[in-house]
């Protein structure tokens, strides 16, 4: 399978030299994708990388060649365009264990899952073709729940102003708990998957157009992301270090403000992990979605309100 190639020129030309980020723009025909049939990719299969973050397919799937919704994005006053059969779709339904059972940390084992493997702190902006009756999720190291903020524009109303849905996941109200134990927030179940429209109107409203989902990433971390029960159209993603980005659109819809960040900087993102083969044995051992678990578990664990990486 081909991986695409996308040099540092090509990467940095969308944006002013002062941008201080990473964008990256697919190219599925470089995969070797159509628009008329779906092809297989494999896992492990690079989707394309900056000089920050790789970008692979997760598990086996076929994909194929999408159009991103009316409109292109605009990232720090510069205008991103994401070619018409350029942005890619999977063709199973991403699974997630969280949709069918109470086991809502752990990622599920199939379907169009993309990941992402970030070489230093920062902020992962996804472009997506966006469905507000969707159920996105953002996993990180496939077992906890990342906070993140959706924003899409919806160009189904034929209103020309158009309208933009947009949540926070960490600041709405029941989403996130605070872990008195470990001192940290946690993604709640009836959450964290929920339908964007059904979170945000109360009601099952149809809304489609580009869209962000925008999340805390770190360095040595992998993170998922998929739409439950249905698949993801991805374009690309931008990157940096600040979480400063202002990202609009050519409709002239703010999508993001410079320093809009989920839950203002926090979130259950792991910094300053530390490599451990043995914690006390007596101690009660929790997930990072604040679940208790057995004292053999392996991965990212809480003991005692640290954290640890047990192999």
């Amino acid at each position: 399978m081909k991986k695409m190639l996308l040099s540092a020129a090509l990467i940095m030309a969308a944006l002013s030299a002062n941008a201080q980020g990473e964008l990256c723009v697919f190219n599925g025909s470089s995969l070797g994708l159509n628009a008329d049939a779906v092809t297989p990719v494999a896992a492990g299969t690079e989707i394309a990388s900056t000089a920050s973050v790789k970008a692979t397919i997760k598990f086996d799937d076929s994909y194929k060649l999408v159009n991103m919704k009316e409109g292109s994005f605009i990232i720090n006053g510069e205008e991103v365009s994401i070619p018409e059969g350029s942005a890619i779709q999977g063709n199973g339904n991403g699974k997630g264990d969280c949709a069918t059972s109470t086991n809502f940390a752990a990622q599920g084992g199939a379907g169009c899952v993309y990941e992402f493997a970030p070489t230093q702190d920062g902020y992962l902006y996804l472009m997506i073709s966006a469905s507000a009756n969707k159920q996105y999720v953002v996993y990180e190291n496939e077992l906890s729940r990342m906070p993140y903020i959706y924003a899409s524009e919806d160009v189904t109303d034929a209103d020309p102003s158009l309208t933009v849905f947009a949540y926070d996941m960490m600041n709405l109200e029941g989403a996130t708990y605070f872990d008195e134990a470990v001192k940290d927030y946690y993604v709640t179940e009836d959450y964290a998957i929920g339908k964007v429209s059904v979170i945000v109107t109360g009601t099952e409203t149809k809304s489609d157009g580009n869209g962000i989902l925008k999340f805390k990433a770190y360095a040595g971390q992998t993170y998922q992301a998929m739409a439950t029960g249905s698949k993801m159209s991805i374009g690309g993603f931008y990157f940096d270090t600040t979480g400063d980005a202002t990202i609009t659109t050519t409709n002239g819809n703010t999508l993001l403000e410079a320093g809009q960040v989920p839950g203002n900087g926090g979130g259950t993102g792991i910094a300053g992990v530390e490599v451990k083969d043995e914690v006390d044995a007596n101690a009660p051992v929790y997930n990072i979605a604040g679940q208790r678990v057995s004292k053999d578990a392996k991965g990212l664990v809480i003991v005692n309100g640290k954290k640890y990486l047990r192999k």
